[in-house]
C-alpha cells in the first residue's frame, strides 16, 4: 500500500512540475510573441483563400498604326450567339473518365458587316451627259468580331482534374465569331450588300443631277 501511495504522490508531483513549465511558457513574451504571429498568419491565409478571387492585370500597346479605310460599309448582320463546352479525360480516345468533366456555357453578341470598296468603283459617263455606266464589284465581308461589353456566363463548372485553359477559351469566343460569320451569309448579307450600294451611289449620282440614266455592270 505504501509503495502505490507512493508512485501516485511521485506521478502527483511529475504532473505539477509539467503544468508550471507549460505556465512559465505561456508567460514566457516570446512565446506569446510567436503563438499571436501564428494565430494572426493563420487567419489572414484563411481570409486570402476565402476572398481572394480579384484578378490584377494590365494592359500594354505593343504596336499600333493607322489605315486609310476605302469600304463602303452598305449592310449590317446582328446576333447574339450561346455557346455550350464540355472537356473531359478520356481513356485511350474514347472512354470518358466519370467526374472528370468540366462544362461552360456562354453567350456573346456579334457584329458582321459588308460592302464594296470604293478604289474598285468605276463610272463611264456618255458623250452627251445623260447616261452614266457604273461597274461596282461584288460585295464582302468587310469586318466580323465580338461585340464589347457582351459576353455573359451562365456557367463556369470546372473539374479539378480537367482545367479549361486561357487560350481554349479565347478559342472558343473565336470559333462563336466565325459562327455569326456563317450565319450571316446564310441570312443573304452579301446580297443585300450589293442591293444597299446601288441604292447610296444612285442616291449619289441623282444628287448632282437627278435627269441621269444610271446603267449599273458587275465586276
Amino acid at each position: 500500500m505504501e509503495e502505490e501511495k507512493k508512485l501516485v504522490e511521485k506521478d502527483s508531483k511529475e504532473k505539477t512540475k509539467e503544468k508550471k513549465k507549460v505556465k512559465e511558457r505561456i508567460k514566457n513574451p516570446k512565446t506569446i510573441m510567436i503563438i499571436t504571429i501564428c494565430i494572426i498568419l493563420l487567419f489572414l491565409a484563411f481570409l486570402g483563400f476565402k476572398y481572394s478571387k480579384s484578378m490584377n492585370h494590365r494592359e500594354t500597346i505593343i504596336d499600333f498604326g493607322f489605315k486609310d479605310v476605302g469600304e463602303l460599309v452598305t449592310q449590317e448582320w446582328y446576333g447574339r450567339i450561346l455557346e455550350d463546352s464540355t472537356k473531359d479525360r478520356k481513356i485511350f480516345k474514347k472512354i470518358s473518365v466519370p467526374f472528370t468533366e468540366s462544362r461552360i456555357i456562354f453567350s456573346l453578341d456579334v457584329e458582321v458587316t459588308a460592302g464594296l470598296n470604293f478604289k474598285e468603283i468605276e463610272q463611264d459617263i456618255s458623250e452627251d451627259g445623260k447616261t452614266v455606266t457604273i461597274t461596282i464589284p461584288k460585295a464582302k465581308i468587310y469586318k466580323y468580331y465580338q461585340v464589347p461589353n457582351t459576353f455573359n456566363s451562365y456557367l463556369d463548372d470546372e473539374s479539378w482534374f480537367t482545367n479549361i485553359n486561357s487560350k481554349e477559351r479565347h478559342d472558343l469566343e473565336d470559333a462563336v465569331v466565325e459562327k455569326g460569320k456563317e450565319k450571316a451569309l446564310e441570312a443573304g448579307l452579301l446580297e443585300k450588300a450589293d442591293k444597299n450600294a446601288k441604292t447610296i451611289i444612285e442616291q449619289m449620282v441623282k444628287a448632282k443631277d437627278k435627269d441621269i440614266d444610271i446603267i449599273w455592270k458587275e465586276k
